[in-house]
């Protein structure tokens, strides 16, 4: 099986993108071993989720926007990293999570510390554009969302896994 998992607020603006790329892809033709999931439920709970479906999943890509400082707009793609997180970094996104934020970073350190990340990972970023209140992406927002929905298609349909070592493999800015 092969999870594409959106993560994120359904109403801050482009920090919607990962619930929003969502939907758009559940608007696609997919091969019946795809579940697409909408994972902005915090990640404490979504390890007890990968926990209840153990080894289901060989393969996932896990969407989101998150802010990193880079060029408004930015669309990055990149294969999780393999080592394990530092226990510091692990504590924090416990820390967190418990308190109810939604983060992509923190569901996949989360995950990872505790072995649950299929063995095949790959990421898509947004770096935010519009990251205030809204019920919409902004216009860049949109247009990412519909490249970042073709380069997952690609990855589905491909048989090979992510690439690289949680260096940015793609990036595509304004």
């Amino acid at each position: 099986m092969i999870l594409l998992a959106g993560v994120g607020y359904p109403d801050l603006s482009d920090l919607s993108f990962g619930p929003k790329l969502a939907e758009r892809l559940r608007d696609m033709p997919w091969p019946p071993e795809v579940q697409i999931e909408n994972l902005s439920y915090g990640p404490i709970a979504v390890l007890h989720w990968f926990e209840d479906h153990p080894g289901r999943f060989e393969r996932a890509i896990f969407f989101g926007a998150v802010e990193r400082g880079r060029e408004p707009g930015t669309l990055a793609t990149y294969g999780w990293i393999s080592g394990s997180p530092a226990p510091e970094d692990v504590q924090a996104s416990v820390s967190e999570a418990v308190t109810g934020i939604i983060s992509l970073e923190n569901l996949l350190i989360i995950a990872h510390h505790f072995g649950v990340l299929p063995p095949e990972t790959s990421v898509v970023e947004l770096e935010p554009v519009e990251p205030g209140w809204g019920m919409e992406l902004s216009p860049l927002g949109e247009e990412r969302v519909e490249e970042a929905a073709e380069w997952i298609r690609r990855q589905v349909y491909s048989r090979g896994g992510p690439t690289g070592n949680g260096r940015h493999e793609e990036v595509r800015n304004r």
